[in-house]
C-alpha cells in the first residue's frame, strides 16, 4: 500500500514542533518492582483481550503510576493522540472495539524497517485495523523512534462494510502472543462476516484465513450442537461480541446475536482456519430469540468452561407476541438464559449449565434483555465460602445482577422452567433478607427502578459487563455501571450510575451479593464496561468511559456524542478525575479504557492517551507527524495516513510567541468565541492550558481544530499553541460555569 504525505505543512514546521510534548514523569522501569499480581488481575502489562482477562475480569493489578492521589493532583491530562483514522465514502470512524496493547511489540513500520516497543492494536467501524505506536504517557522519546500516536501498519479488512459504512468492525480482537497473531471479525457488504488471522509484525493475513463465517461454514452437518437451527444466509446478524480463545488458543469464540435469528456462539479451529463448532441459542431456526450481541462476548473461566448471557427478541416485542414469543415451552430454547458451555475438541460443544431468571417471560416480552454483559468467573478460596466458584452477572437492561455458583448452575440442561412471578424461587444465589421490590428474597437490584415492562432502548439499565477486585484487606469487590432512571418509565438518568457491589462471603454458607457503595454525584448517559486499577489491591481507581448521550443519540453528524473518561476513587467512590467536554473526539458505543504502565487508552475516532504530566508544562519532546491528506468525512480528513519515522527531535523552551505574532491575539480571534464561554460541548481554556503545545499544535493542524486554524501557516500555529500551553493563558482564564 503506497502512503501519500500532503503537502498542507512544512516538515520543518514538524522539527521545530519536535520537542513540545509532555515531560517525563514516570519512574525508569527498572525502578518497578515485579510483584505478581493476584490471579484474577490481568497477568502482566499486556492487554490481550477485552476485559483484560479471557475471564473478563476487569481489574489490573499491577499500576504502579496512577494512584488517586496522582490522578487527582492537577498533572493528569492528555498527553498525545493518533491521527483521526479512516473513513468509509463519507462516514467517519468509530471504536466500537477496545483497544488492545503490547508493551513490547516488534512491527513493520509501513511495511519496511522493523521497530520494537509499546504497540496499541485499535480496529474501527469503517474497516480499518491499525498498529499504533503507543509509548507510557510523560516517557522520555527513544532515538530514531515513530512518535507518539504514529501509525505503524494500517490494514483495510473490508471497502464496503455492512450497513451503510459503519458495520466494518464492532467487536474487540483478541491477541494471542504465542501464535504472533491479532484474530478480528469483519462485516463486508457482499461476503458477510469474515474472521482473519493477522500477523502481528505486519498485518498481513496468515496462511489460509481469513475464514468466513457463513451458512455454509456453520450449517454442515454436526456443526450445531443444538437442533437444526439453520445459520442465516449474508448479513441477517450481528458480531459485536468480543472475540475470545479457548483450548490454549486452539478455538477462536465468536459471538452472533441479531434479529429476527436466534444467537450463535461459533468456534474456528485456528490450526485448521476452518469453522469447527457452533451452539445457537434456540433449537429452531423459526425461534429468533437468544442473541449475544454484548461487547464483553463469551468469558471462559480457568478450567476451560465457556459462559454466555442471552437477550430476548425486540421484534417480537414490538410485534406485541407477549410471552408466546420468549417460546417458554420449546426444548433447547435458550433465551433470557446463562450458559455453561464446554468445549471438546473433536466433539464440540457440549451444554454444561444453564440459568434463568424466575421472571424471564415477563421481562423476556418486552425486549428487557438479559445479556447486556459477559459473566464473570470468580473464584474464592474453598475455606471462604460453600460456594467458591462463582459466576458474576451484570448488564441486564432490568438493572439487576445475579451470583451463581457455576459448578452446580440450576437449571435443566433440555428446557427454561415454566414461566413464574415468585422471586423467592430464583435459582441465582439470594440474599438472606427480602429485596425491597420484591417483599421477599430475589435478585439484587442494582440501577433502577426496578421493572419488568419498561426496558427499551433508553430506558434501559445496564448493558455493561462488571469488573472484579480483591481489596488489600482480602474483600471481594464488584463494580457495575448502568443509568438509574428518574421514574419507572422514564429515560431521564439519575445517580447512582456506578456502583460498588460486595460478594458477601462466610465459611460454610452461601455466597450473595450486596450494594456496598455508590457514586452519588456522577450520571452517565450509555456507559461501557467499567475497569478496575490498583497495586496489590491498594490504590484502586474505577475508570468509565461514557457516551455521554443516550443509546438512541446518533454517532455522526454535529451533535454526534463526545464521550468523557471518569476516574473514580474506588475505596472513598469520590471522582478524581473527568476529561472536559469536547476533550475526547466523536466515538463509538460500548467500549472500555485500556490502562497499563500509567497510560490510559481511549478509542473514539482516533486513539488518545492519557497520563501524568510535568507540573510545570515544560515542553518535552514530542511527535513529528506527516499530516493526513484531506478526505471525507469530518474535520481533519480520513483519506490518509502518517509517515511513521521521527525526525530529530528539538528541544526548546518557547515563551508563547513565535517571532512578531502575538499568540494571544490569535487565540481572542480565532479560539475566545467557544473556549472562553459555558458551552456544554467545548473544553475551557483552563483544561487546553494543561495540554503541552505539541497536542494543541496537532489539533490544529491535522485535528478536529483545522476549521479554526485556516489560513495560519507553521510559525502562527506553533505561537498559538506555545501561548495556549503558557502559565499566562492559565492565570487570565475567565472561569465559566459547566
Amino acid at each position: 500500500m503506497t502512503h501519500v504525505a500532503a503537502p498542507s505543512r512544512a516538515a520543518s514546521a514538524r522539527s521545530r514542533l519536535a520537542a513540545l510534548a509532555i515531560g517525563a514523569c514516570l519512574p525508569a522501569s527498572g525502578a518497578m518492582s515485579a510483584a505478581a499480581p493476584h490471579p484474577m488481575a490481568r497477568p502482566s502489562s499486556d492487554h490481550l483481550t477485552f476485559h483484560g482477562t479471557p475471564a473478563r475480569s476487569g481489574w489490573v493489578d499491577d499500576e504502579r503510576v496512577l494512584t488517586p492521589a496522582t490522578v487527582a493532583g492537577g498533572r493528569f491530562g492528555l498527553a498525545w493522540e493518533s491521527p483521526p483514522l479512516d473513513a468509509a465514502g463519507s462516514t467517519p470512524p468509530r471504536l466500537f472495539a477496545s483497544p488492545l496493547y503490547l508493551a513490547r511489540a516488534r512491527v513493520e513500520v509501513d511495511g519496511a524497517r522493523a521497530f520494537t516497543g509499546p504497540v496499541a492494536f485499535v480496529a474501527t467501524t469503517t474497516g480499518w485495523v491499525y498498529a499504533i505506536h503507543a509509548p507510557a504517557a510523560g516517557a522520555p522519546p527513544r532515538p530514531g523512534a515513530p512518535a507518539p500516536g504514529a501509525i505503524l501498519w494500517r490494514r483495510q479488512l473490508t471497502s464496503a462494510p455492512c450497513s451503510r459504512g459503519v458495520n466494518g468492525i464492532l467487536s474487540t480482537p483478541v491477541i494471542d502472543p504465542r501464535a504472533r497473531r491479532l484474530y478480528v471479525t469483519a462485516c463486508d457488504a457482499a461476503l458477510a462476516w469474515r474472521v482473519h488471522a493477522l500477523e502481528l509484525a505486519g498485518g498481513r493475513d496468515a496462511r489460509g484465513w481469513p475464514v468466513a463465517i457463513d451458512a455454509d461454514a456453520v450449517n454442515r452437518p454436526g456443526t450445531n450442537a443444538n437442533g437444526a437451527n439453520q445459520f442465516p444466509k449474508g448479513v441477517a446478524n450481528l458480531q459485536r461480541g468480543a472475540l475470545n480463545l479457548a483450548a490454549g488458543g486452539t478455538r477462536l469464540l465468536v459471538t452472533f446475536g441479531g434479529e429476527p435469528v436466534s444467537g450463535w456462539v461459533v468456534a474456528i479451529d485456528t490450526r485448521a482456519a476452518r469453522v469447527a463448532h457452533a451452539f445457537s441459542m434456540s433449537a429452531r431456526t423459526d425461534e429468533g430469540v437468544g442473541g449475544l450481541w454484548a461487547s464483553g462476548g463469551a468469558s471462559v473461566d480457568r478450567d476451560g468452561a465457556i459462559y454466555v448471557a442471552s437477550g430476548s427478541s425486540v421484534v417480537n416485542a414490538l410485534a406485541g407476541k407477549g410471552v408466546a414469543g420468549v417460546f417458554p415451552d420449546s426444548d433447547g430454547n435458550w433465551g433470557q438464559s446463562i450458559l455453561r458451555l464446554e468445549l471438546d475438541g473433536r466433539a464440540g460443544f457440549r451444554l454444561a449449565g444453564s440459568y434463568t431468571p424466575f421472571d424471564y417471560c415477563q421481562a423476556g416480552s418486552q425486549d428487557i434483555d438479559l445479556g447486556g454483559g459477559a459473566p464473570l468467573p470468580v473464584d474464592l478460596q474453598p475455606a471462604e465460602s460453600a460456594t467458591p466458584r462463582l459466576l458474576v452477572h451484570g448488564g441486564s437492561k432490568q438493572g439487576n445482577a445475579y451470583l451463581l455458583d457455576r459448578m452446580r448452575m440450576p437449571g435443566s440442561l433440555v428446557r427454561r422452567q415454566p414461566c413464574g412471578s415468585d422471586a423467592a424461587r430464583d435459582g441465582s444465589l439470594l440474599a438472606p433478607d427480602p429485596q425491597p421490590q420484591f417483599g421477599t428474597r430475589g435478585p439484587l437490584n442494582v440501577f433502577g427502578p426496578p421493572t419488568d415492562r419498561h426496558g427499551m432502548g433508553d430506558l434501559a439499565r445496564s448493558r455493561t459487563t462488571p469488573a472484579y477486585y480483591r481489596s488489600a484487606d482480602g474483600q471481594h469487590r464488584v463494580f457495575a455501571t448502568g443509568t438509574t432512571k428518574a421514574a419507572v418509565d422514564s429515560p431521564t438518568s439519575v445517580p447512582p450510575s456506578l456502583v460498588r457491589l460486595a460478594i458477601v462471603a462466610t465459611p460454610g454458607a452461601t455466597a450473595y451479593l450486596r450494594i456496598d457503595a455508590t457514586q452519588r454525584e456522577l450520571v452517565f448517559q450509555n456507559p461501557g464496561s467499567p475497569v478496575v486499577t490498583s497495586r496489590d489491591g491498594r490504590d484502586a481507581i474505577a475508570w468509565v468511559l461514557d457516551v455521554n448521550k443516550p443509546r438512541s443519540a446518533s454517532l455522526y453528524g454535529a451533535d454526534a456524542p463526545r464521550p468523557v473518561l471518569y476516574a473514580v476513587d474506588a475505596a472513598t467512590m469520590a471522582l478524581l478525575w473527568k476529561s472536559e467536554p469536547g476533550l475526547l473526539g466523536p466515538g463509538g458505543k460500548y467500549n472500555e479504557p485500556v490502562v497499563s504502565g500509567g497510560t490510559v487508552l481511549v478509542g473514539t475516532d482516533r486513539l488518545q492517551a492519557f497520563g501524568l504530566r510535568d507540573p510545570v508544562r515544560r515542553p518535552g519532546l514530542a511527535a513529528q507527524r506527516t499530516p493526513m491528506r484531506s478526505g471525507p468525512g469530518e474535520p481533519g480528513g480520513t483519506a490518509g495516513t502518517v509517515a511513521t519515522a521521527a525526525a530529530s527531535a528539538v528541544a526548546t523552551t518557547g515563551t508563547g510567541s513565535g517571532p512578531g505574532l502575538d499568540g494571544a491575539a490569535l487565540y481572542t480571534q480565532r479560539c475566545s468565541a467557544c473556549h472562553d464561554q459555558a458551552r456544554a460541548d467545548v473544553p475551557p481554556r483552563r483544561q487546553l492550558a494543561r495540554l503541552s503545545p505539541g497536542v494543541i499544535f496537532d489539533k490544529l493542524a491535522f485535528g478536529s481544530m483545522q476549521s479554526q486554524a485556516l489560513g495560519l501557516d507553521d510559525a502562527g500555529l506553533e505561537a498559538l499553541a506555545r501561548w495556549l500551553a503558557s502559565p499566562a493563558a492559565l492565570a487570565t482564564a475567565p472561569a465559566v460555569d459547566r
